[in-house]
């Protein structure tokens, strides 16, 4: 999957923003039924495609992606880990784009109270929920500092290591 998100990557460089989202969204399906839609490289390539698709001003098709991804990942994965975060950030960030403020208010409100703990309160997605909610101080968690390979919400999450299922 690397590979593919490489290959996409290289297309948006290139300026095939819509060529990345097509090979991309042709091969999400293959993936799921191969690996699952709650694998972490699975999702991490529904990531990378969502954000195409915002490069793309297609918000509509960011937030189905969003959304699916949210949905899948869910199922296996807290709400709190990093990626999850990264969707419920993104997904506000859609919402408020396409004017659905329940929706934006919903998930930067999960950045804002789950984020600090997870990423830090210095975090540039933890600082801008806050500041979408009025700078209201959600949660009281104390950070805790991220794993290496979970330091950042990257742009283009290339690969996820493995993680272990909850018990």
């Amino acid at each position: 999957m690397a590979a593919l998100q490489h290959q996409a990557l290289a297309l948006r460089a290139a300026g095939d923003v819509a060529g990345a989202c097509r090979l991309l969204a042709d091969a999400l399906n293959p993936l799921r039924a191969s690996y699952g839609e709650d694998h972490p490289d699975v999702l991490g390539s529904a990531h990378l495609l969502a954000r195409l698709h915002r490069e793309a001003d297609d918000p509509a098709a960011a937030r189905r992606v969003l959304e699916e991804a949210i949905a899948a990942g869910e199922r296996r994965w807290n709400p709190s880990d990093p990626l999850m975060l990264a969707f419920s950030f993104d997904l506000a960030s859609v919402a408020e784009e396409l004017g659905n403020r329940h929706e934006a208010r919903r998930h930067y409100s999960r950045v804002a109270s789950s984020g600090p703990a997870v990423l830090g309160v210095d975090h540039p997605a933890v600082q801008a929920a806050r500041h979408y909610l009025g700078g209201a101080a959600v949660g009281t968690a104390q950070p805790v500092p991220p794993l290496p390979h979970e330091s950042a919400m990257p742009l283009a999450p290339v690969s996820t290591p493995p993680r272990q299922l909850p018990p």
